[in-house]
């Protein structure tokens, strides 16, 4: 594994938060999410009768901004294009429950779970002037 690929597989395990950005009527769309990551591929949950989920089931490309939390000027972060398809594994699944159930689900039957397939990774940084291509696996 090159060093791009472990300093990238550290941001995704390090940072749990990222921006998921849609597209409705020629429009992009963001919002926060949380993630959780095995290897390269992402998985977050999010309702089914959500905005998002309907955006996706037109356009299942994404853009994610992942890791940048503003602690430094030159902090690094991922910029993923990603494809993402629905997700129904019960391990997954059951882990999104334990960590979501209070604050966001209160019927677990409502939740889904999305998976998130880079096809272009990049670490960055705010100046812009740092960029490494991720070979993806």
């Amino acid at each position: 594994m090159s060093t791009v690929q472990e300093k990238a597989l550290t941001i995704l395990q390090n940072e749990r938060i990222g921006t998921l950005a849609t597209v409705y009527d020629g429009k992009p769309y963001a919002r926060y999410m949380t993630f959780h990551n095995e290897g390269f591929t992402l998985y977050t949950v999010t309702a089914k009768n959500t905005e998002k989920v309907h955006d996706l089931s037109q356009n299942p490309h994404t853009h994610i901004l992942y890791g940048y939390e503003n602690n430094g000027l030159l902090e690094e972060f991922l910029e993923i294009e990603a494809n993402v398809t629905e997700y129904d594994d019960s391990t997954i699944k059951e882990q999104f429950v334990q960590q979501f159930r209070d604050d966001y689900f209160a019927d677990p039957s409502e939740m889904l779970v999305l998976k998130i397939t880079p096809t272009r990774m990049r670490i960055m940084n705010k100046s812009g002037n740092h960029q490494e291509e991720v070979p993806l696996p």
